[in-house]
């Protein structure tokens, strides 16, 4: 998607079959779940497999419905946005690859109805190697084709295991925020987000002009997780969803108190502890609730409600449709997902996991 990103606009709220290598796996109201949609369809390919290729089928297309692509094709990479790219190692796709599975497939799978993901997810993931720019110089983080397909980008110099803050911070925003972002948009697709939720903002969407329209993080105070949620509600539902998943929050401190002399807020936190915390995770990320604090006025005077009161309500209305209309509880996927997250430096991605 954009905030940054090149995202090819949805232009119908269900999803076309596409019979080609690659094939959407679901229908608006039926998805079809009997065979995977990747199929092999060259004697050469099946000829030339190498162990990644292997482990790739057996772990990732099999289970969960998805054509991972790390050679070089020119049929898989949008020349038009990405003119001088350059693939990914075999190394570096296992690592990303691997990635994957512990922060997203494998969460989901647990968390979510069975046969979600096979049915939900994206269908073709296009690993690139090198970063790619614009012709004033902005970076991309990557591209997304009607949730379906994601092109991500600088793969051979991300290391998910690192412990530099900045690219922890990266990593969280160009990989994870990005396929938590495109696969809520297959759900919105299928099932209608509550009209309440595009009431709250009707009046301050700002569609392709989002970019320009805020100073700072004043899109807070008009109930926007980011400034692409200012784009539309399809934008504003699922930037809602991936941030609050990555988003940290204050009980994960861990400093919690009943000593009213070392609680001077009232927050149940001891300060002292908690501010050591917030230093350390604001160098990497962001803390839900603080974002919330900031979001605590109005941009427009005559508002009903002040930013923080809209966002409140926003994440109410998401947990309340994905437990409704989709049996996934996203506090505990959060949860999860953040469990995992504490325990990417203990982890290796570099090798088979057979």
């Amino acid at each position: 998607m954009k905030d940054k990103l090149k995202y090819k606009k949805m232009k119908k709220l269900y999803i076309p079959l596409i019979i080609a290598l690659f094939t959407l796996a679901c229908s608006k109201d039926k998805p079809q779940s009997d065979e995977s949609v990747v199929q092999l369809t060259t004697k050469e390919e099946l000829q030339n497999r190498t162990e990644l290729d292997r482990y790739i089928i057996e772990k990732f297309t099999q289970p969960y419905n998805v054509r991972i692509v790390y050679r070089f094709s020119e049929n898989d990479v949008s020349r038009n946005m990405f003119r001088y790219v350059a693939p990914p190692s075999a190394q570096k796709a296992l690592e990303m690859a691997n990635f994957l599975k512990y922060m997203y497939y494998e969460p989901y799978t647990m968390l979510t109805p069975k046969g979600f993901l096979q049915n939900y997810s994206p269908k073709e993931l296009v690993f690139i190697g090198s970063r790619a720019f614009s012709d004033v110089g902005t970076a991309y983080n990557g591209l997304a084709t009607n949730a379906v397909k994601i092109e991500m980008l600088g793969v051979n110099n991300i290391d998910p295991t690192t412990s530099d803050p900045t690219e922890i911070m990266n990593i969280d925003n160009r990989v994870l925020r990005l396929i938590y972002h495109e696969s809520s948009h297959l759900l919105e697709q299928v099932k209608i987000v509550p009209k309440e939720f595009e009431k709250l903002s009707i009046a301050d969407y700002k569609g392709g002009a989002w970019q320009r329209s805020w100073a700072g993080n004043t899109y807070l105070k008009s109930g926007f997780i980011s400034a692409y949620a200012s784009d539309n509600i399809h934008e504003d539902f699922v930037e809602t969803i991936a941030r609050y998943i990555i988003y940290y929050q204050k009980n994960q401190c861990g400093c919690e108190t009943t000593d009213t002399t070392k609680d001077t807020d009232g927050d149940g936190l001891d300060d002292t502890a908690y501010n050591t915390w917030r230093t350390g995770i604001l160098r990497k990320g962001y803390i839900w609730e603080e974002e919330l604090d900031k979001a605590d006025g109005k941009n427009n005077t005559s508002a009903q409600y002040t930013g923080k009161e809209i966002l409140l309500k926003k994440i109410g209305m998401v947990r309340g449709y994905l437990k409704g209309e989709w049996s996934i509880d996203i506090d505990a996927l959060r949860e999860e997902i953040h469990r995992r997250h504490a325990n990417l430096q203990n982890k290796d991605f570099t090798q088979f996991e057979w």
